[in-house]
Order: structure tokens, then sequence, then C-alpha cells
């Protein structure tokens, strides 16, 4: 089956959690755990990790990863992916 965005935000976020509490911490830390999230359709690779190719340079290899942060989008380690409400702390 093929997982969209919004099946992983439903995996953090279920319908019943309420929204108002989200801060943009949040979203950043939420996005960073789904970004870091390999795909089939990547080949196994994460979003994180085409982005971070796609947008780089020969004359400025780190222009991606400048942008991944500018956006405050962090690489999460494979083994450490959180896709669960508890990674929000309020959503316990």
């Amino acid at each position: 089956m093929l997982r969209i965005t919004h099946n992983y935000i439903r995996d953090i976020i279920p319908n019943e959690i309420d929204i108002s509490n989200i801060t943009q911490d949040d979203l950043d830390l939420m996005f960073s755990h789904i970004n870091s999230t390999p795909r089939k359709s990547l080949k196994d690779k994460t979003p994180y990790e085409v982005f971070k190719f796609m947008m780089s340079t020969s004359d400025n290899p780190q222009r991606g990863k400048e942008i991944l942060d500018s956006l405050n989008i962090k690489e999460i380690k494979r083994d450490e992916v959180t896709l669960k409400p508890y990674l929000l702390k309020h959503n316990k």
C-alpha cells in the first residue's frame, strides 16, 4: 500500500487528538520523523536523503542540508524514527 504524508501525520496525530496544542516545534519534530522514514517509492531512501541530494550542487554540496536546517527539519536515525502519538509529549 502506498502511504502518503497524510497517513503518517494521522499515525502521530489521530483524529481524536485536539490539535490546538500543537506547536511549531511539534510540527518540526513530526516532519523530521516523517521525512526520515524510508519509502519503497524512493528505493528505500528517505525524503530527507533525496531532498538533501537533489538540492545540493557541485559548487555547494551542503546546500540541501542548509535548506533543511533552515526549515528546522532534522535527519532522524532510521532506528529512532517514531510515528506514534507519543512522539508529541502532550498526545499521550
